[in-house]
C-alpha cells in the first residue's frame, strides 16, 4: 500500500503530455464559444472534449488538479468494479457490505496498479477515460445477470432491467469517443444472449440493454448537438479518417500484438490465455455464463488495438484493465468455491490463498516498477504550484518532440503582446500553447498534419496508400489549405507560431515545412509577418 500511495502522489504532480494539452485547449475553446469540428477541427469523438470540459468546470483547469480528478475517478471506478464481483455463483446469498468493500479495495489496488504502470504521457488519455464507462458497464451487467438466494421473481426482474439499462448506457458512451469501443458492447451482448439463468427472457434483456445504449449514446451526442457541428463530425469520421488519417503511422498486426514495449505483448498473451481458461470453466459449468463478458473482455481489447492500427501504449489501457479484471474474477471464484467446499475439502483454502499471493505479487511488481516511483523526489520539490512552472520541473519529463518549457515561455510572450480578443495561428502539433496564452486559434486547423501530408502519403507497415489514395489525400489537404488561406485573408491573425521538431512534419523546421506544402499561404504570410521572438523550438511572427 505505501508503494501505491507513493505512485499516486507522484502521478498527481505529473504534467500534461501532448494529447492532454490538445484536448485541454479544445475544451477551453468550447467554453469560449467555439464550435467543435467547425471552429476546431478534430478527428476524435466528442467524449474526450466533454471529459476535459467537465473537469475544467470542477476546477481541473490546472494540470495538477486535473490529474487529481483523473486519479479520483479512476479509483472510484476500480473500487466499484471490484465491489460488483462477489456473489459469483448462481443463486448465492447476497454478498454483505463488508464483502463488497473488501473486494472493492482489492479492485482499487489491482486495477490501480496497472493504471499507475503507465507513464505520465500515456495516462489521463482517451482510452483511460473511456475505460471508466466500459469497465463500469461490464461490472454492472455482471451484477444485473446475478440471481441471489431469496430474490422474488419481481425483484429479480426489476434489478435485471434497471441494471441492464444503465450498463447499456455506460457501454455506449465511448462509441462517441472512438467507434472501435463498440467491440466491447457486442461482446457484452453475446454474454447476454448466452445466459440461461436470468429471470427475464432473451428478448426483454436485449431490449432493455439496447434502450440503455440508445440513451447513453445520446449524452455525448447531445453534447455535440449543443457544442459541435454534427455534419462536420460525420464528414471527418466517415470520409476523411478512412481516406487520409488512417494512413498516419499505421502498424502491422504483428507489431500491434508484439509491440516494442515489453508489457504490451505480455498483456496480449495473458489476455488470450485468461480467455481460454475462463471460457473452458464457463462452458464446463464451473462458472456461470454471466462471467463470459469478463472472460472474453481482452479479445475486445485486442480488436480495439488492431482496428486503430496505431499501437501507442495508451491504446493498451482497455486490454491491461481487462486482464486484471480476469484475475480478479478468478480470485473471487476461488474464494467463493473454497467457502462452499471447505467442510468437505479442508485443503480448498489453499487455492484462494495461492491466488491472493499471485495477485498481490502482480500488483506489487507493477507498483514497484511504476515510472512514477522513479520520481519519488518530486513531491518534495514541486509541492507548490509555482515550482511546477520551472524549467527544472519540465526537464524531469524529457521527450524528443515535445517542449513544454518552450511552449510556456512563448505563451507568456504572446499573452503580453496581444489582446485577449486577438487570434493566433499555430503550425505544429501543440495547440496547448493557445490555452496557455489564453488565445483562440485563427482557423480550425490546430494540427499541422491537416496541411502537411507527408505522414499519410508515406503510410506505414500497416497500410500504404496507392496512387489513387494518395491523390485523395492531396485533394483533402489542398481543400484544407484553400480554406485556411481564405480565413487568413478574411481575418488576419495577430500572430503566427511555428513549432520546430513537431511530429508528423516532413521537415524539422516548421516554417520550411509550411513553405513547402502550403506555398500560397506562405507567400501571403511572408508579405505580412516578421519574426519577433523565439523560445527554443517555438518561433513567433507578428504583423509587420
Amino acid at each position: 500500500m505505501p508503494w501505491f500511495l507513493q505512485a499516486v502522489h507522484v502521478a498527481a504532480l505529473s504534467p500534461f503530455g501532448r494529447d492532454q494539452g490538445i484536448f485541454h485547449y479544445v475544451a477551453w475553446a468550447i467554453l469560449r464559444g467555439e464550435t467543435l469540428y467547425h471552429d476546431v477541427r478534430d478527428v476524435n469523438g466528442p467524449l474526450t472534449a466533454m471529459v476535459h470540459l467537465v473537469f475544467m468546470l470542477l476546477g481541473g483547469t490546472d494540470e495538477h488538479r486535473f490529474r487529481v480528478l483523473d486519479l479520483l475517478v479512476n479509483g472510484a471506478v476500480f473500487a466499484f468494479v471490484g465491489a460488483c464481483l462477489p456473489g459469483l455463483w448462481n443463486h448465492p446469498k447476497r454478498p454483505s457490505l463488508w464483502e463488497r468493500a473488501a473486494f472493492g479495495l482489492v479492485g482499487l489496488v489491482v486495477l490501480g496498479a496497472q493504471y499507475l504502470s503507465y507513464v505520465y504521457w500515456h495516462s489521463a488519455q482517451r482510452e483511460s477515460f473511456f475505460d471508466w464507462f466500459m469497465l463500469s458497464s461490464v461490472a454492472l451487467q455482471f451484477s444485473a445477470q446475478a440471481r441471489f438466494e431469496g430474490d422474488s421473481e419481481k425483484r429479480a426482474m426489476l434489478r435485471h432491467r434497471n441494471l441492464l439499462f444503465v450498463a447499456g448506457a455506460l457501454g455506449a458512451m465511448p462509441w462517441l469517443g472512438k467507434p472501435t469501443y463498440a467491440a466491447f458492447t457486442f461482446l457484452q451482448m453475446a454474454a447476454l444472449l448466452l445466459d440461461k439463468e436470468m429471470a427475464i427472457g432473451v428478448r426483454t434483456r436485449v431490449l432493455w440493454f439496447l434502450a440503455g445504449t440508445a440513451a447513453g449514446a445520446m449524452i455525448p451526442l447531445g453534447f455535440m448537438l449543443i457544442h459541435g457541428d454534427v455534419g462536420a463530425y460525420l464528414r471527418v469520421t466517415f470520409q476523411d479518417v478512412p481516406a487520409m488519417y488512417r494512413f498516419i503511422w499505421p502498424r502491422s498486426v504483428k507489431d500491434l500484438v508484439f509491440p516494442k514495449f515489453q508489457s504490451g505483448s505480455g498483456e496480449v498473451f495473458f489476455g488470450l490465455a485468461g480467455a481460454i481458461v475462463l471460457s473452458v470453466l464457463i462452458f464446463a459449468g464451473k462458472l456461470p455464463r454471466r462471467a463470459l463478458a469478463i472472460a472474453l473482455l481482452p479479445l475486445a481489447g485486442i480488436a480495439n488495438i488492431i482496428a486503430q492500427r496505431k499501437g501507442f501504449e495508451y491504446h493498451y489501457h482497455p486490454l491491461s484493465a481487462a486482464v486484471r479484471l480476469q484475475l480478479l474474477l478468478l480470485l473471487v471464484c476461488a474464494v467463493e468455491w473454497a467457502r462452499a467446499t471447505l467442510a468437505r475439502r479442508p485443503l480448498a483454502r489453499m487455492l484462494p490463498f495461492a491466488l491472493a499471493i499471485f495477485t498481490s505479487v502482480v500488483a506489487a511488481h507493477e507498483l514497484y516498477t511504476s515510472p512514477h516511483r522513479h520520481r519519488l523526489w518530486l513531491p518534495n520539490h514541486v509541492a507548490q504550484a509555482k515550482t511546477r512552472e520551472t524549467q527544472e520541473y519540465f526537464a524531469a519529463f524529457p521527450e524528443w518532440d515535445f517542449f513544454p518549457w518552450d511552449l510556456r515561455r512563448a505563451a507568456q510572450w504572446i499573452e503580453e503582446h496581444t489582446t485577449p480578443d486577438d487570434r493566433v495561428q499555430t503550425y505544429g502539433m501543440d495547440p496547448y500553447l493557445l490555452f496557455l496564452a489564453k488565445r483562440l486559434s485563427a482557423t480550425p486547423y490546430i494540427y499541422a498534419y491537416d496541411l502537411s501530408p507527408g505522414a499519410p502519403l508515406a503510410g506505414g507497415e500497416g497500410a500504404r496508400p496507392n496512387e489513387a489514395q494518395k491523390q485523395k489525400i492531396l485533394d483533402i489537404r489542398n481543400a484544407h489549405e484553400r480554406d485556411l488561406l481564405e480565413r487568413l485573408e478574411k481575418v488576419p491573425p495577430a500572430a503566427f507560431v511555428f513549432m520546430d521538431k513537431a511530429p508528423l512534419l516532413s521537415f524539422v523546421d516548421a516554417l520550411e515545412d509550411f513553405a513547402w506544402y502550403c506555398p500560397d499561404s506562405h507567400a501571403w504570410f511572408s508579405e505580412r509577418y516578421e519574426e519577433k521572438a523565439r523560445f527554443g523550438t517555438v518561433r513567433i511572427f507578428m504583423r509587420r
